[in-house]
């Protein structure tokens, strides 16, 4: 329901506009607009590059700049009149808002140069009062000003991924979705993401497989001194993101390979929300490098809902409590973000002896021999993998061999191997591609068997 005394409010602050813009025009003739430089914030100037400049914006003359400067116009008094009268609009200007965590002052002088009257120059780009651009500064900035809710957004950057599907949905509120350009620049600012400097200090690429990310929206109740604020203020739920985006790099790992990694969460208001009301923060972990030249993507509608079934499996007690299958899952993570095939495999293997020997209570000196013939019995006539239950065995056999040359010191000699479908090679990464994929196959129907024992009645646990 529209408040009373919008109306008043609405047009003393036309008037004041009036005013303002009439004693520009007289003082300074016409605006300057356009480019200008901007520390605090990364632009976007393409797919890939950030640039420290902000595309449009008002030259405004240094009066304008000084704190109080639309106070000296006679009409800001009929302004504050009618703000002071607003119930809403007079607890949440010229004092501090915010949420109970992050206040932030909102002086109301300041509030109208910087939302209301340099968004109505740099629209029409002259000192002259535009009657549709100020009903749509100020009905946006009336609105925002009146909101009861602040929304922010917990997101953690993925490195080494992309996608051609539109958001993607999971449980509980996540979503994997493109970072707007405000939320690259803030994940620059805190090194979420690699950024190359190119062309000088101000300007960065930020590859287009570090723009997506995690993400939760969740709101809180707009505070300010005015209105009194909490004997114990509470801290935001923050970080909560870590473990889905652990879990969610896990899933896309296995389904779609690659080696996306989660960066540091990020916590910000939302872009939607205005005006900009309180300042975000970051959780900074080590973070660990992503392969670029080996990004995980998801292309179809099929590994989208594969995803999101592996996503929800993860999360099942079950599987978090099965030792074993967690060291398969940690070392099968930590082997897509190696760049060097030789470690890989090494990770890859550790993962075969967690699957197929520790979960199967296997010991004894041999390995290769009884991982091939569980992972064979697992994988036979997979629709996926097409390959048969001989050809997988031979193949897992031969992975150990390589491994023990690796770990063993061997001299390193150049020579053919069976790929898993049956072609060869002397390229070691293509090899390790197709392992892989076959511990991620294996990894998928484990935790299937796991999380759903019915359906997958019959294959090796």
């Amino acid at each position: 329901m529209q408040s009373p005394t919008r109306d008043r409010i609405r047009n003393a602050v036309a008037m004041l506009v009036v005013a303002a813009l009439r004693d520009l025009a007289e003082r300074d003739g016409a605006p300057r607009v356009g480019a200008m430089a901007d520390l605090r914030n990364w632009w976007r100037y393409g797919q890939e590059s950030f640039v420290a400049l902000r595309p449009n914006a008002w030259h405004m003359p240094e009066r304008v700049t000084v704190v109080g400067w639309l106070s000296t116009f006679a009409e800001m008094t009929a302004v504050r009149e009618a703000i002071d009268a607003d119930p809403v609009l007079g607890t949440r200007l010229d004092t501090m808002v915010g949420t109970e965590f992050s206040l932030n002052q909102r002086p109301l002088d300041w509030l109208l140069v910087e939302h209301l009257l340099e968004p109505m120059i740099v629209a029409s780009r002259s000192y002259e009062f535009d009657e549709a651009a100020f009903e749509l500064q100020f009905n946006r900035l009336d609105a925002g000003l009146r909101a009861d809710t602040i929304r922010f957004v917990e997101f953690v950057p993925l490195n080494g991924f992309t996608s051609s599907m539109a958001d993607i949905a999971l449980a509980d509120g996540v979503v994997l979705g493109p970072m707007t350009d405000r939320q690259v620049s803030r994940a620059i600012q805190v090194l979420a993401v690699p950024a190359e400097f190119s062309g000088g200090p101000n300007s960065v690429q930020v590859s287009r497989f570090h723009q997506w990310a995690v993400m939760r929206e969740q709101g809180y109740p707009v505070r300010s001194y005015k209105q009194g604020m909490p004997e114990q203020p509470q801290a935001p739920d923050f970080p909560r993101l870590e473990e889905p985006a652990q879990r969610l790099v896990t899933a896309l790992r296995i389904v779609c390979g690659g080696s996306v990694v989660a960066t540091r969460p990020i916590h910000a208001q939302h872009d939607d929300d205005f005006p900009p009301t309180v300042d975000g923060s970051a959780a900074l972990p080590t973070v660990v490098a992503a392969d670029i030249s080996r990004p995980t993507q998801v292309l179809t509608d099929e590994q989208v809902e594969a995803v999101r079934e592996v996503y929800e499996m993860l999360g099942n007690p079950v599987v978090r409590e099965d030792r074993s299958l967690q060291v398969a899952l940690r070392q099968f993570v930590v082997a897509g973000s190696k760049a060097q095939p030789e470690e890989r495999l090494k990770d890859l293997v550790i993962c075969c002896e967690a699957l197929f020997l520790k979960r199967h209570g296997i010991k004894g000196p041999q390995k290769g021999a009884p991982a091939a013939t569980n992972a064979g019995q697992l994988l036979a006539d997979d629709p996926l993998l097409n390959v048969g239950r001989e050809r997988v065995e031979r193949f897992v056999r031969a992975a150990y061999r390589l491994r023990n040359a690796e770990v063993h010191g061997d001299h390193p000699v150049r020579r053919s191997m069976t790929l898993l479908h049956g072609e060869t090679t002397e390229d070691l990464a293509r090899f390790v591609e197709d392992l892989g994929l076959v511990i991620g196959r294996a990894l998928h129907l484990v935790l299937s068997g796991l999380s759903c024992p019915t359906a997958a009645a019959g294959e090796v646990r």
